[in-house]
């Protein structure tokens, strides 16, 4: 067993104040689509004359529901900014079944996700994630980072249980991992609470948000992406129910247990876990939060735990938020 060794709350800022990353406007961005039809978003800031830089160096990043690489520029802002941070290679892979473009879900996939069960699709998305790694010229050793996000933050704890016996993760982080109430698990009724109150409150103090982004992603403060959630409604069903069922129904901590119990195991005891929330986010709440950092611990974790003051649900959408709360969770965990 073993205590949160950082619990601390990182203080609110004027986030459309914080500069640009070193070397934001050098990274290389681009999207390919893999054989296996997941899109990737690539950004690459990788310092070619530094070898040093580029040893296990690389992010994924698993993204929260109803988002992907190819309609979402908030998502490739994102992106970029880590790889900016990281001076490193970072790999956005989309959820099976949710991006217009890509392949409906299988059928495997559904079925594992309304049994709470995200590995099955996590084996499709380390598929990808292998073309897009010998793309860049390099292996599954090289990655040493996950995030997750909200929903991405499910499917990261599925990335660690599913991951190649090469692959080991310095860091993984679980921000704003949505669901964690016990009061969900409560059957139909505690399913229906948990996607009202999502409806209502995820996407809390969005136009703000969006409008308070930093000069240089100022683009980013006229996204609406409200007329492609109606056409992923309609036409990806599946991708936008089976997330929210699966959410319901996982158990995340347990997830993430046996991924460091397993053979060649991409997390052990010296993995830095991170868990964060925003303190009024009324999808991730602070309590949830604090319970699964202190069962992510006793099973023999390395968790650090932070809040960010005043965040809620979509502050991820502020690149200053993004970019400046990423620096401040690196700087205490080095």
């Amino acid at each position: 067993m073993r205590e949160v060794f950082i619990s601390e709350t990182i203080p609110k800022k004027d986030w459309q104040q914080t500069p640009p990353p070193d070397g934001w406007d050098k990274v290389i961005c681009g999207r390919i689509k893999a054989d296996n039809g997941l899109g990737i978003y690539i950004a690459d800031a990788r310092q070619i004359d530094d070898p040093r830089e580029n040893d296990r160096n690389t992010t994924v990043i698993l993204p929260p529901w109803a988002d992907g690489t190819y309609h979402n520029p908030i998502s490739q802002a994102r992106a970029k900014v880590t790889a900016a941070l990281e001076n490193g290679l970072v790999i956005y892979v989309d959820n099976p079944g949710v991006e217009l473009e890509t392949p409906r879900m299988d059928r495997d996939v559904r079925w594992a996700l309304c049994q709470g069960n995200f590995e099955p699709g996590a084996v499709e998305q380390w598929d990808a994630i292998s073309q897009a790694l010998d793309g860049a010229g390099l292996d599954f050793n090289a990655i040493n980072r996950v995030i997750g996000y909200s929903l991405g933050a499910h499917v990261a704890a599925a990335i660690a249980r599913t991951a190649p016996g090469e692959v080991y993760l310095d860091r993984l982080d679980l921000w704003e991992a949505a669901g964690l109430s016990e009061d969900y698990k409560n059957g139909l009724s505690g399913f229906c609470k948990f996607v009202g109150n999502f409806l209502q409150h995820g996407s809390d103090q969005c136009p703000e948000i969006l409008q308070m982004n930093p000069n240089w992603a100022a683009e980013l403060r006229e996204v609406d992406l409200k007329s492609t959630l109606a056409k992923l409604a309609i036409r990806r069903t599946a991708g936008m129910a089976c997330y929210p069922i699966a959410i319901n129904r996982h158990d995340i901590a347990e997830t993430i247990v046996e991924a460091k119990v397993r053979k060649n195991p991409a997390i052990d005891g010296d993995t830095t876990v991170t868990v964060l929330n925003g303190t009024e986010s009324l999808i991730s709440p602070s309590s949830c939060n604090d319970r699964l950092a202190q069962r992510l611990a006793h099973a023999g974790l390395k968790i650090a735990r932070f809040e960010s003051e005043g965040g809620v649900h979509a502050s991820q959408d502020n690149l200053g938020w993004w970019s400046d709360v990423q620096q401040q969770v690196a700087a205490r965990i080095s």
